[in-house]
């Protein structure tokens, strides 16, 4: 009993070692470390923090139906809710209205009993629902002494050492 376990055991180092040289992106498993020389970029980082404002501008109402040429086969609702949203820069006011107008395509039946499409407009004037204005900070990393430098660093090989 005891011979196995230490057979056992035995197998297992073996086993444990060369799983050490084998990395899973070499072909047949072996390789091997070697040294190299990179020229790398080093900068001096400094975080930086820093404020942006501006103003939120939020417009929402109702819009209403223009004249329809033809009679739709779903019939269209004569006014629909609408809401938009912008931002301006802090020194300027948000608008106390905004023009809106949306349009599309509905399909109506001829007299002749085919099917075509037709347009149609909404548009009317949404008042201003918010004017805010917002803070917000920032950070930035800001590099400075950029430099290029050698630097020798540990790579993995596959295959045998040269």
């Amino acid at each position: 009993m005891k011979t196995i376990m230490l057979t056992s055991l035995a197998s297992m180092i073996v086993l444990g070692s060369v799983g050490v040289n084998a990395l899973p992106h070499c072909p047949g498993g072996g390789g091997h470390w070697s040294y190299e020389t990179q020229r790398v970029k080093v900068c001096d980082r400094e975080t930086e923090t820093y404020t942006t404002t501006h103003r939120d501008c939020d417009y929402s109402g109702h819009i209403y139906l223009g004249h329809l040429w033809n009679t739709p086969d779903i019939p269209l609702s004569p006014v629909r809710y609408t809401s938009f949203y912008t931002q301006v820069s802090e020194s300027s006011a948000c608008p106390s209205s905004k023009y809106m107008h949306e349009s599309g395509t509905y399909w109506y039946t001829k007299p002749d009993g085919f099917r075509t499409i037709g347009w149609y407009d909404y548009t009317g004037t949404i008042a201003n629902t918010r004017d805010q204005l917002i803070t917000e900070t920032h950070e930035r990393v800001v590099e400075t002494n950029c430099r290029y430098e050698n630097k020798v660093v540990r790579v993995w090989r596959c295959g045998m050492e040269p």
